[in-house]
């Protein structure tokens, strides 16, 4: 019994000196990478600068070339978007679900004969 637990007693301070070990190694590695991409960021910037007033004007350009070409819904648009419901729960109830709810039909069904057979009686 105590050779036992001698065993195990050694055997778990040994997985910690391992995890503790393998801890160590992976933060120097990490650490190095940190060091690593902070003295690139800090080589290049020097070289390029950020110029944000170049940047807000691109993104202006942007929004102004998007809003311009924008037109206003004309007949057709009003047309589909009135037709895309009643198309869409034709499709959903072709395709076997209720438009209302979202369900199958055939879970929907035995639960509605269930409910008037009740009211029935």
């Amino acid at each position: 019994m105590f050779v036992e637990s001698l065993v195990l007693l050694v055997s778990f301070f040994g997985v910690i000196v391992v995890i503790f070990f393998l801890h160590h190694t992976s933060s120097k590695a990490l650490l190095s990478h940190i060091e690593e991409i902070r003295a690139d960021l800090v080589g290049t910037s020097s070289s390029t600068t950020f110029n944000l007033d170049e940047l807000k004007d691109e993104l202006l350009d942007m929004v102004h070339d998007t809003i311009g070409s924008m037109q206003p819904p004309n007949a057709f648009d009003h047309i589909v978007g009135a037709l895309s419901g009643p198309l869409q729960m034709w499709a959903m109830r072709k395709a076997g679900i209720d438009p209302s709810t979202g369900q199958a039909i055939q879970t929907v069904l035995p639960d509605l004969q269930e409910a008037f057979q009740t009211e029935d009686s």
